[in-house]
């Protein structure tokens, strides 16, 4: 009787309890981050890309590991002297050639050596570094703020917001996060320590920062306000450091990015341009359209129902929040509905790709509820709170019309997220509502298993494309024309061994002319759909054809 009367006996000191663990250094938590998101990468795959931007980087880093240099020959130049058909859309051309990624050469240069190293997969792995470091780096923000929103930051800016997503993408907007983060960091550290040493390094990361992403640039001018906002009740020479610091960095690497350039190609270079711009409808239309798609859209199609249980996700977010922000009931209520239309969602449609913001990032929702002049109130908030707003201004006032295309939560507010993350889960942790953070904690887990979802099947299905076309068109190098720019990127794995034309559709019938006279008697075409196929001239005869996918793969003989 006695035992049974005895208090549980305290755990041994070497027992891993949920307290324990969440105690552990942040270093601990940075590596289980990486444990994560390297163990999810068989689940992803590698094999294929989800943005046709990827095609090009890795094209152009393949390019460059194997010895080619940066010019990628035109794959039929006797069917097209003057490369108006050349398969890579929106490349850099010069007197030397055409570069695929030419726009910046330092990121295709990073991705040639993770080439080397491990192939594609290097470069996959390069970005998911740049995750790791873009979280690691917002925890050290955040505690600048408050010390308990290291770890939670963390696992959110890791796990919990676009940038998850972003670690599986051959595009830099992970290790442009990170050197924006370490950019705003430093200049905490100058200001909290008046370190002149610290305002200097504010201008390698600047410029990295530029190097790797052209919207950087907004975030230099975002800083360099936010070190004059600052530097007005802390340090006017830190500030003048930081500010002429951050926009002499960014000026210096767009001009240094232009020569670079025009060396590789030998001279000025010209953008290709997009082969079917977007259309416009007026400078305030069109960013209103890219506001919408960028911030507010669900879903690029998905059904009215999951649509509509996003869209009630997010409103029941803002409503709960209202209640907290107001200290009215209902919190629990909004919170509840809020976990449960995400989680609906995610049933419905686990691949769905999600454009809005918003959406793919709930927590950002609650805490541009709740922030307030408090939330604000220490230097690094400030900073990073100033630099985000004027950077996120920035690419609503120039992005295109469109948006990032395909995307998941607004791709070129990427670089933002390590610096807004810990000024938004301050305004959250202030209010202290438990039902909140609850109900934030269920919809980011589902919008993240939505992510990973939408990623593994796009890499899927675009394998499954670029299979379909292989086995189709043949081997010996067969030629394919094809009117979606998206086509001959996508098909990286196997470009080497194809040679894709990219050709408007009004072009199509001479071009057809040019390969006959250039002797090619077969060609495959690669279609979006099957009204495609009607735009090629009548004088060819049609071979074989597959559907997959919703693309048209049909085998022409042209005489």
């Amino acid at each position: 009787m006695t035992l049974l009367a005895e208090s549980p006996s305290p755990s041994p000191a070497w027992a891993l309890t949920p307290r324990r663990l969440w105690g552990l250094p942040l270093r601990a938590h940075l590596a289980a981050l990486a444990v994560v998101l390297l163990a999810l990468m068989p689940l992803i795959s590698t094999g294929s890309s989800f943005s046709a931007d990827e095609g090009a980087a890795i094209i152009q880093a393949r390019s460059l590991s194997r010895g080619g240099g940066w010019v990628v020959e035109h794959p039929v130049p006797e069917a097209d002297p003057a490369g108006v058909a050349y398969p890579l859309e929106l490349s850099e051309r010069g007197p030397l050639g055409t570069a695929p990624f030419g726009k910046h050469p330092l990121y295709a240069l990073l991705l040639a050596g993770a080439d080397r190293l491990a192939g594609v997969t290097g470069m996959v792995l390069l970005s998911i570094f740049g995750t790791v470091a873009a979280a690691g780096l917002a925890a050290g923000l955040a505690a600048r703020i408050d010390a308990d929103l290291a770890r939670p930051t963390l696992w959110v800016a890791g796990l919990a917001s676009p940038l998850l997503f972003d670690g599986y993408l051959v595009i830099a907007h992970t290790l442009g996060g990170a050197a924006a983060a370490g950019a705003v960091l430093a200049a905490s550290t100058a200001f909290e320590r008046r370190g002149r040493l610290a305002a200097v390094a504010v201008m390698p990361l600047i410029a990295g920062a530029v190097l790797l992403r052209t919207e950087a640039v907004f975030l230099a001018l975002g800083l360099a306000l936010a070190a004059a906002v600052v530097g007005a009740r802390r340090d006017r020479m830190i500030a003048g450091l930081v500010a002429a610091g951050s926009v002499i960095a960014a000026g210096t690497a767009r001009l240094g990015e232009g020569v670079w350039i025009g060396r590789i190609l030998g001279g000025t270079s010209v953008g290709t341009g997009a082969v079917s711009p977007p259309a416009t409808s007026g400078f305030l239309a069109d960013r209103w359209q890219a506001f919408t798609i960028t911030w507010l859209r669900p879903s690029y199609g998905a059904s009215r129902e999951v649509d509509l249980l996003l869209l009630v996700m997010v409103a029941a977010l803002v409503l709960g929040a209202n209640a907290v922000r107001r200290g009215r009931p209902g919190v629990g209520a909004m919170a509840f509905v809020a976990g449960a239309s995400a989680v609906g969602a995610v049933m419905l449609a686990p691949s769905n790709v999600v454009p809005g913001l918003l959406i793919a990032c709930p927590v950002v929702v609650a805490g541009v509820m709740l922030i307030d002049r408090m939330t604000i109130n220490a230097t690094t908030a400030r900073l990073a709170a100033v630099t985000s707003v004027v950077f996120a201004l920035g690419v609503m006032a120039t992005q295109y019309s469109t948006g990032g295309s395909g995307e998941w939560g607004g791709r070129y507010f990427a670089l933002a997220l390590p610096l807004a993350l810990p000024v938004l889960l301050m305004a959250i942790r202030q209010r202290g509502s438990r039902p909140l953070v609850a109900g934030l904690v269920v919809c980011s887990l589902a919008l993240s298993v939505m992510a990973v979802g939408s990623l593994q099947t796009a890499h899927r299905v675009d394998a499954g494309i670029i299979a379909a076309v292989e086995r189709t068109a043949g081997p010996g190098r067969p030629v394919l024309i094809t009117t979606a720019p998206r086509a001959p990127r996508m098909a990286w794995p196997t470009f080497d061994r194809q040679r894709w034309l990219l050709s408007k559709p009004e072009d199509l019938a001479a071009l057809v002319d040019r390969l006959r006279a250039a002797g090619i008697e077969r060609f495959a075409f690669v279609a979006r759909d099957e009204s495609d196929v009607a735009l090629l001239p009548a004088s060819v005869t049609k071979e074989t054809s597959t559907v997959y996918g919703g693309w048209q793969i049909v085998v022409f003989r042209t005489s």
